[in-house]
């Protein structure tokens, strides 16, 4: 089995590993660099292998670090099934067409400012034609813990990761063994979703490590300070912005608003949930309630629910959105990007960053060269559309809503799955340094720090 690792190797972004195996080539993941300064090189270089040679994608999850690539991949020649979940292929959909309308966006904005230097237009990633071709080629499977043939002798698997809804960790398995991607390791004792399945045992393992150097806070002081951001802040007439991904911890984020109405603790505001893209995906979760937690079935059961309740508005159009800004504070207004490196919280930010009385709760994590992450770290100033913004708001960092396993659950993970060859993916220098000393402490094993562009035979 050889493995190539062509992202989200020494950074936590773009995921994709090639796997060869018997016969087959199979990428776990295609997904968008982030963040960094050269992202949109990274996203445009040749991939690291042709496409065409490719037999299927194994697909952990829909969130764009690990989908956000696959209507290039279908563009340049990519022809075999793209297999995932039921949830992940319906909210795929919805985040790959929300994302080539940016790049179309994108491209036409950098065109008109070439032109004007008399160079060339810039053609954007991908189009809507793209993501068409591209979602013809999902295939959802059965469900979790199903066998799925992909030749004679070689199946996979998905197995509930726990993270958002629809996510898997990916079984390959073979006459000789199996490997084992762990995608997104979800926290346990999260809203909504069910936490991650046991996994089985692996002769190879790739494991993210996000935060593979920390614990996170508990569920329950997340929700405190969730709590106390918002009655500091609305009861003084100031707006509380929450960047929000609009899968999963949007809708995390509304079940426990929810729930501090329920019980009287919401203090009389409107709630602006501003992304189309977030209201879609609301609108899938509610087709899926069989995977749900137990807790959060009983929840959604009647009217009202985190989704339908008085406070709530949802915010379709632009005109609709600059009219928060004009509207009286003491408001909460969810919007994204969730690292605020675009999308509608950037104006919400413009308006309401210099004002004391605002603040800014993050409730996911931060890339290195995002606005959400120069914000976490305590910048004066930024700059927001040519201008420089003082920031007075004050910053809540919630990290217990991270949909990421923190280290206890990554170690406990591992320590079930036992594997002979274990690769550390999807982390930044410091939480894979740290979570290398840990298992090699703990759990007696020896893994390897996976480098871009690397391959390895096991």
């Amino acid at each position: 089995m050889k493995i190539t690792f062509c992202g989200a190797a020494g950074t936590v972004t773009g995921s994709c590993h090639l796997v060869e195996v018997d016969g087959l080539r199979v990428l776990l993941d295609c997904g968008f660099f982030q963040g960094a300064h050269d992202q949109d090189q990274h996203n445009r270089d040749p991939f690291p292998f042709d496409p065409k040679s490719l037999d299927a994608v194994l697909l952990s999850h829909a969130h764009l670090d690990h989908a956000g690539l696959l209507p290039r991949l279908v563009r340049d020649g990519f022809e075999g099934k793209i297999l995932c979940t039921r949830p992940t292929a319906e909210i795929a959909r919805l985040m790959l067409a929300d994302s080539a309308h940016l790049q179309v966006e994108d491209a036409a904005y950098r065109s008109r400012k070439a032109r004007r230097r008399g160079e060339a237009d810039v053609a954007p990633l991908y189009n809507m034609d793209d993501v068409l071709r591209c979602v013809e080629r999902f295939q959802p499977v059965d469900g979790y813990d199903v066998a799925t043939p992909l030749k004679s002798g070689v199946a996979c698997s998905f197995h509930d990761a726990g993270h958002i809804l629809g996510s898997a960790c990916v079984e390959l398995r073979t006459a000789n063994g199996n490997l084992l991607f762990s995608g997104d390791l979800g926290n346990r004792h999260q809203p909504i979703v069910k936490d991650p399945s046991a996994p089985p045992r692996a002769d190879v393992v790739l494991v993210e490590s996000t935060y593979g150097d920390r614990r996170h806070r508990s569920m329950e002081e997340s929700v405190a300070e969730l709590r106390d951001a918002v009655q500091t802040i609305l009861p003084g007439g100031g707006n509380l912005l929450i960047p929000s991904f609009a899968l999963e911890r949007t809708q995390e984020v509304l079940y426990e608003l929810f729930l501090l109405w329920t019980t009287k603790q919401l203090p009389r505001c409107t709630i602006y949930l501003d992304s189309p893209l977030a209201t879609s995906t609301t609108r899938v979760f509610e087709r899926f309630l069989d995977y749900f937690d137990e807790e959060g079935r009983k929840v959604f059961a009647g009217r009202p629910n985190p989704f339908e309740f008085a406070p709530l508005r949802y915010v379709q159009t632009i005109d609709e959105s600059k009219r928060i800004n004009s509207q009286p504070g003491g408001n909460i207004v969810i919007a994204g990007s969730g690292m605020c490196n675009g999308g509608r919280i950037v104006h919400h930010l413009r308006h309401n960053l210099w004002n004391a009385d605002a603040g800014v709760a993050f409730v996911g994590f931060q890339a290195i060269g995002t606005m959400g992450r120069t914000l976490v770290d305590g910048a004066k100033s930024v700059r927001i559309f040519g201008e420089n913004v003082a920031v007075r708001s004050r910053i809540w960092t919630i990290n217990g809503f991270s949909s990421h396993a923190d280290q206890p659950i990554l170690l406990d993970w591992l320590g079930k799955a036992r594997p002979r060859h274990l690769f550390l993916v999807h982390g930044e220098a410091a939480s894979l340094e740290g979570f290398r000393s840990e298992i090699q402490a703990k759990l007696s094993l020896d893994p390897h720090v996976a480098v871009w562009k690397e391959t390895v035979s096991v």
